[in-house]
């Protein structure tokens, strides 16, 4: 079974990327899978300064969920078994350690607050993506328009032809790297020049 990027050639790929799994050779539910891992090391492999601020969001839900189930454990501990001391030996390894200067009473209020300020920080998290989700799912056609003004900006850049039944996905998208590195490095040059 093909997993990997370069197992494709680009018109498989756009295929893929418009939901045409036919090229996968797996069951439905797996070739969903496949296809979004392969779409994934696309992204990476074509702009990996997206592909990192894409990481850095999951970090961030990540890291409100882990504050949620940690919060949430610490309550307990102070509700059920009124582990006061041991509550703020804990806080005072986190980021959160001025709440382990405040008294017993005050300390499991203090913490209902912080789980719902994650827990809302986390709901605006997942709405804004959700939203940004909807607003920019593409259409087949809109795909496939965007790969072909793609490749031309490529061929132009490297005075050359990409026939999409002969190039590997991931070559393409390392010409797609190459290709933003050096216009933004000519950018950089530019504005270097100018600047002078």
């Amino acid at each position: 079974m093909k997993k990997r990027l370069n197992q494709y050639t680009m018109a498989q790929f756009i295929d893929i990327a418009c939901g045409d799994y036919s090229s996968i050779d797996a069951e439905p539910a797996e070739a969903k899978v496949i296809a979004e891992s392969l779409i994934g090391q696309y992204n990476d492999t074509s702009d990996p300064t997206a592909a990192r601020a894409r990481l850095y969001e999951q970090k961030k839900t990540l890291r409100s969920k882990c504050k949620i189930a940690l919060y949430s454990t610490l309550l307990n501990l102070v509700n059920i078994y009124k582990a006061y001391a041991e509550v703020r030996d804990i806080l005072k390894t986190t980021d959160d350690a001025d709440v382990a200067e405040l008294d017993d009473e005050k300390i499991g209020e203090r913490l209902e607050l912080m789980i719902k300020q994650e827990v809302f920080q986390k709901e605006r998290n997942e709405y804004e993506r959700s939203k940004v989700k909807q607003d920019s799912e593409p259409t087949e056609e809109e795909i496939r328009c965007s790969f072909d003004r793609q490749t031309a900006r490529l061929m132009a850049h490297f005075k050359f032809s990409i026939n999409h039944d002969k190039i590997s996905a991931s070559v393409y998208a390392n010409l797609v790297n190459m290709a933003i590195q050096q216009q933004r490095a000519q950018a950089a040059n530019n504005r270097q020049i100018a600047g002078k």
